[in-house]
């Protein structure tokens, strides 16, 4: 992991360089497929965490907007997203509701994050966090 904590770069929706680093990894087959088909959505008011190593290769992202963390994608590594997260939730404002979509890989580690459960669906999960 000491590789990925060499960079978070943190990227507001409109900028072009959000494009540069993640059109090319979210136009890739592969991980639309991983993504179940569902675009990666994105506003001016999401700000965007991207986990690069070496000179840009993008091990992972999330977003944030309104208090949602979404459009993760870290090839299901929970080292990534944990690096991620904790950079994000670091961030946050104190006392503010945080939620993730998470899958059920994910919950364990989200739980260690102090995350709840907040409803289960049939193949997802939201959590819950106070920062």
């Amino acid at each position: 992991m000491t590789d990925i904590q060499q960079r978070i770069e943190k990227i507001w929706g409109t900028d072009n360089r959000l494009h540069q680093l993640i059109g090319p990894f979210v136009m890739n087959p592969d991980i639309i497929r991983i993504n179940r088909g569902y675009p990666f959505k994105n506003t001016e008011d999401h700000l965007w965490y991207i986990a690069l190593k070496n000179k840009n290769m993008v091990m992972g992202f999330l977003a944030v907007c309104n208090g949602r963390i979404c459009n993760d994608f870290t090839w299901q590594d929970c080292e990534v997203l944990e690096f991620l997260l904790k950079k994000v939730l670091d961030d946050m404002e104190k006392e503010m509701l945080v939620s993730f979509i998470a899958e059920d890989y994910e919950v364990g580690l989200l739980e260690e994050l102090g995350f709840q459960q907040e409803r289960r669906t049939k193949r997802y999960v939201k959590m819950v966090k106070v920062t």
